[in-house]
């Protein structure tokens, strides 16, 4: 399953009723992709709880690690992931351009 150009959205009940500003999830999220991922291109939103990733990244694993490392995130209430995975790049046959077609040296 290919999910490089789709946008889910995941609501998740909090618990015990904590729940932090939205100030410091973005920050903690933030850090978080940072430490456990290593992007420091995707761009983190936070409204009453609800985190939104927005971005790209080199695989689909990374936009899905990306997702699951902030929905473990205390005080995130839902999720809208919005990373875009960047497509496998095609192999690309390399032409040789040469002056003399036939290889006859001059």
């Amino acid at each position: 399953m290919n999910n490089t150009g789709f946008s889910k959205q995941i609501e998740i009940t909090p618990i015990l009723g904590w729940v932090l500003s939205d100030d410091e999830l973005v920050i903690r999220a933030r850090s978080l992709l940072r430490w456990k991922i290593r992007y420091n291109s995707i761009h983190v939103e936070a409204e009453k709880g609800h985190v939104t990733l927005l971005g790209q990244v080199d695989s689909s694993s990374d936009r899905d690690a990306a997702e699951q490392i902030i929905r473990k995130l205390s005080g995130v209430v839902g999720i809208t992931n919005r990373i875009y995975a960047l497509p496998k790049a095609v192999g690309h046959k390399r032409i040789k351009a040469f002056s003399n077609p036939q290889g006859i040296p001059p």
